[in-house]
């Protein structure tokens, strides 16, 4: 479970990476044109909000990535990853889903579940385990 769970956040990196091309496309050339460095807010008392919005969308990808690469890592090295971190990742994602329904936040949830069953599982084999 925790295999799927990790590709499932790599395609939603991918995902978001193709979606905040294309939608923050118009951004991203007058980023370009202006010479990358220092054009999104050069004055931080008038700041270019649409160049900010493009680049705070696109810089979650990253993390996605992480979040994929640590449950395959942990799946191969037959690791539990604790509760709390997919805890933490479906609130965030409900509340995505609260404030913004019409969102992307319904694909973060479908992992965050998967991640969650798999913390729990592990969880109860590990306590139902007689020693001797």
């Amino acid at each position: 479970m925790l295999r799927i769970a990790g590709r499932c956040w790599i395609a939603i990196a991918i995902i978001h990476v193709a979606v905040g091309l294309a939608i923050y496309f118009p951004q991203w050339q007058a980023i370009a044109q202006a010479g990358w460095f220092n054009v999104v807010a050069p004055d931080p008392l008038a700041p270019v909000f649409d160049r900010e919005d493009a680049i705070w969308f696109m810089t979650i990808t990253p993390f996605l990535l992480i979040l994929g690469q640590l449950c395959l890592w942990a799946d191969q090295q037959k690791l539990t990853l604790p509760i709390s971190v997919s805890g933490i990742l479906l609130a965030s994602s409900i509340t995505g889903i609260f404030f913004i329904p019409i969102s992307g936040f319904w694909l973060v949830l479908i992992p965050s579940v998967m991640m969650l069953y798999s913390s729990k599982a592990a969880k109860l084999n590990t306590n139902n385990v007689w020693e001797d």
